[in-house]
């Protein structure tokens, strides 16, 4: 797995349909890494941004029929012709929420992506998810295996990611399981949400789905470890601030971020040499 240069090198379009309580942060974020954001989500546009996007960003927040209308239709034009990101959010306490993941799962996705609460759900699993967030219940180390088992079984055109205090990735021959992170970026409306984004950015900037999984994932969660250190005792909403900062400046002030990336790759500890994540 090379290493990827942030900010991102082509500047990729991506079309956002997500949660409108979080809509700026996620086109902000998309910006601080060198991606562009477009957040339409009326139909009558959709043929003609597809000869212009590189990818694609659904997210299943603040749902209505207008909305699913707009899910479903980009949906299809992203299938076979551009990568798209999936984020579940929801689908744990609502079933509305379950039949349209379920719907949009039918064209594909390159990526679908929840907390480990959701990813649970869609697998067909019990989940004590509560609303839009993930319960520790979820997390044991038994209930890991189980969900791992499951995300197996789910079709190998897709890309699971179930994040957590750990974060899981399951890909057609590979298991991830990622490290890195701080509890702050639980604590403030968005934060997955801007991951759903940086899983796209990647995808647009033509990464190995795997790669984008494993490399968004990173970036997200060493970002916001810096912040904590630059932020350790201050609120929440000055960490976020910091963690906005992070995501802009990670890149150039680190290049070599990768080295921080903590966590396990099929049992193994993840090793970075010769500018490779093996």
């Amino acid at each position: 797995m090379q290493k990827v240069t942030m900010p991102l090198t082509t500047a990729p379009l991506v079309h956002c349909i997500t949660n409108t309580i979080s809509v700026e942060t996620v086109a902000n974020a998309l910006l601080y890494v060198g991606a562009k954001p477009i957040m339409t989500e009326d139909v009558r546009a959709f043929s003609d941004l597809a000869k212009q996007t590189n990818s694609i960003l659904l997210n299943l927040g603040s749902l209505s029929l207008a909305k699913e209308e707009s899910l479903l239709a980009a949906s299809k034009l992203a299938y076979h012709d551009k990568p798209f990101v999936l984020d579940v959010v929801g689908v744990a306490s609502a079933s509305t929420a379950m039949h349209i993941a379920h719907a949009i799962m039918n064209y594909e996705p390159t990526i679908v992506r929840g907390n480990i609460s959701e990813m649970r759900a869609i697998a067909g699993l019990k989940t004590n998810g509560r609303g839009v967030d993930g319960n520790l219940i979820d997390q044991t180390p038994a209930a890991f295996t189980e969900l791992i088992t499951a995300l197996k079984t789910l079709p190998t055109t897709s890309i699971y990611v179930a994040t957590g205090a750990k974060d899981i990735i399951v890909a057609q021959n590979n298991v991830w399981i990622l490290e890195n992170g701080v509890l702050e970026l639980d604590r403030f409306t968005g934060s997955g949400d801007v991951l759903g984004a940086l899983l796209a950015a990647l995808l647009g900037e033509q990464k190995v789905p795997e790669t984008a999984a494993v490399l968004a994932i990173s970036y997200l969660n060493i970002a916001g470890e810096q912040a904590k250190m630059i932020a350790p005792t201050t609120g929440i909403a000055d960490f976020r601030q910091q963690f906005l900062n992070q995501l802009s400046i990670l890149g150039e002030k680190n290049p070599n971020w990768m080295e921080q990336i903590k966590g396990t790759i099929n049992g193994k500890r993840i090793i970075f040499s010769d500018s490779t994540l093996r």
